[in-house]
């Protein structure tokens, strides 16, 4: 095991994503959906015009030449929102190692277009869609936070973490862009409400791989007290290089607010010990997030009910260290 030493709102409608965790015990934050007001209007009944068969010929003829000159020119959004995909460039790819050659990286992309206002990480955790033109597919992604060099703080660039996965169609896709390639992305939407200031003591964030990002943007922008992350990695070169600076930078700019524990399998991983110790100090909320594998294993796996997907029931680590010590605590799965 290893330790690292030491708003502005956003105005567009925010798509959230099953906001609420398991309720042991825990009141989240209600729900921001704007309101949409709907106009009816009943159409009079049309009249019918009867057109000389020369002139509806010419009518016909224009519409198409029209539909053909304007097929390629649909304007794209400018502003990142959740209903279309708007363009963003490929700035950098940064390997999180070289030594040995990690298959997890950093990519940076900024918008073609500055957005007019920053989007609203003092809400809660916010994860975008990148889009795989060629299948029409999209998967979300969780925003790192800034880098600290003033990079996405005006021009509203963002850096995920994204690590490549065999047989994986997403990443491959991304994997094979180069620098200043178009990506497409849509959102935000908000995974997770942070609790207000004071509703709890502190938030341990068990997170698995490159679950690390929801919880290094939770630890940069949570208005809870203290915030402890334990992170699980199957190699520790996942955790240094450009990681390794990020997770530093954030400790430091927080003043002692944030503390990560680097947990390595071949080193024991993460122990049940662990765990019990992280949910001791007061009221204390526990996020998790990681590969499906990981949640089950810390937290009980989450479920599909009606075409939706579910907290589930609590289980696994966190589970057995309740049933010993009894307590309540908030548990949510990412």
């Amino acid at each position: 095991m290893a330790t690292f030493a030491p708003h502005t709102r956003f105005l567009l409608h925010l798509h959230h994503s099953r906001l609420h965790p398991h309720a042991y015990q825990f009141r989240n934050v209600p729900s921001i959906y704007r309101a949409q007001h709907t106009h009816t209007h009943t159409p009079r009944t049309p009249t019918r015009l009867k057109l000389p068969p020369t002139l509806s010929l010419f009518v016909a003829v224009s519409g198409l030449i029209y539909y053909a000159a304007t097929l390629h020119i649909s304007p794209q959004p400018k502003t990142l929102n959740p209903q279309t995909f708007t363009v963003y460039t490929l700035t950098s790819k940064t390997p999180v190692a070289t030594s040995p050659i990690s298959h997890t990286t950093i990519f940076s992309l900024r918008p073609v277009h500055p957005p007019d206002q920053q989007l609203p990480f003092g809400e809660g955790i916010l994860s975008v869609q990148i889009k795989q033109p060629q299948l029409q597919i999209a998967r979300s992604y969780t925003p790192l936070p800034n880098a600290g060099d003033g990079e996405g703080e005006e021009d509203g660039a963002l850096r995920f973490l994204v690590k490549r996965e065999p047989g994986g169609e997403m990443t491959r896709y991304l994997f094979s862009l180069g620098l200043e390639d178009k990506v497409f992305l849509r959102g935000p939407m908000v995974e997770y409400i942070f609790p207000p200031a004071g509703e709890v003591d502190k938030t341990l964030f068990i997170a698995g791989g490159t679950g690390i990002a929801p919880a290094l943007q939770l630890a940069a922008n949570s208005p809870s007290q203290k915030t402890e992350i334990f992170w699980a990695v199957r190699n520790k070169a996942e955790t240094e290089g450009a990681m390794a600076e990020g997770v530093e930078r954030l400790i430091r700019k927080t003043k002692g607010k944030v503390s990560v524990k680097v947990f390595v399998d071949a080193e024991g991983g993460i122990g049940v010990r662990d765990v019990e110790r992280g949910m001791e100090g007061g009221k204390v909320a526990v996020v998790v997030s990681g590969p499906e594998g990981f949640i089950k294993w810390v937290a009980g796996e989450k479920v599909w009910k009606d075409g939706r997907e579910e907290q589930g029931k609590l289980g696994g680590v966190v589970r057995r260290v309740l049933e010993k010590r009894g307590g309540e605590v908030s548990v949510f799965k990412l």
